[in-house]
């Protein structure tokens, strides 16, 4: 809503994203080890053309919030993109709203070593100049079953807000109201448990294989291993 405001936050939230919806039965130890990321970005120069990153959520493996927070833009913001990201102009300028590279140092140190979750995950890291391990990474929107097939029979990726009621019956992003990056992160998060098994074995089988390859100077330009 117009004019609130979000602390950052480390302690959880409660949320509807229930992990009753896993593929696993449920541990503590899975709050430790996977996290799920969604960020909002606004519009800067010319026109709003490029992003800059405006809000960041991170979730638990139960869906409960971990940190939340809007980030100070230090370019002139020309279009918010209110519509569709949520923010306004009060919550970039709010006490609570903090810089960039300060976000970015809390985000790399919350999801260091853990699996990573989220939907779209590759504008994500790159809005906040992060890098992490191709095999920690389960992208939603990149996972062969949750895709779509073009006319000429290539796989598409879905939106999240059609995978979310396909898969779990669950909606988000009702038409006329922005997105909320928390719920975009715990539908991203409830879809992974709800393929975890399946995935995690397929990348498992994956990075196996690579490990029993030469490496090429790709593998070590990239680190792919």
């Amino acid at each position: 809503m117009h004019g609130r405001k979000r602390a950052t936050v480390y302690h959880s939230r409660k949320s509807h994203w229930s992990p009753e919806r896993s593929s696993v039965r449920f541990t503590p130890f899975m709050n430790r080890r996977f996290v799920g990321l969604d960020c909002e970005m606004v519009g800067v120069g010319p026109g709003g053309w490029r992003s800059a990153l405006a809000r960041v959520s991170l979730v638990a493996y139960n869906g409960h919030c971990l940190f939340d927070t809007f980030v100070r833009v230090e370019e002139d913001v020309t279009d918010y993109r209110t519509r569709i990201s949520g923010v306004h102009p009060s919550d970039l300028k709010a006490p609570t709203a903090i810089g960039y590279n300060e976000c970015r140092q809390q985000v790399m140190a919350l999801i260091k070593g853990k699996i990573l979750v989220g939907h779209g995950l590759k504008n994500d890291l790159a809005i906040l100049s992060i890098g992490h391990p191709w095999y920690n990474v389960r992208d939603t929107s990149m996972y062969q079953p949750y895709m779509k097939l073009d006319h000429f029979g290539r796989l598409q990726p879905r939106r999240l807000k059609e995978l979310a009621s396909t898969h779990l019956g669950l909606t988000i992003q009702e038409n006329g109201t922005p997105h909320d990056s928390v719920d975009d992160a715990a539908a991203a998060m409830a879809l992974y448990r709800k393929a975890q098994c399946e995935w995690d074995f397929a990348m498992d089988c994956k990075r196996r294989s690579l490990l029993t390859q030469p490496p090429t100077r790709t593998m070590l330009m990239f680190g792919a291993l």
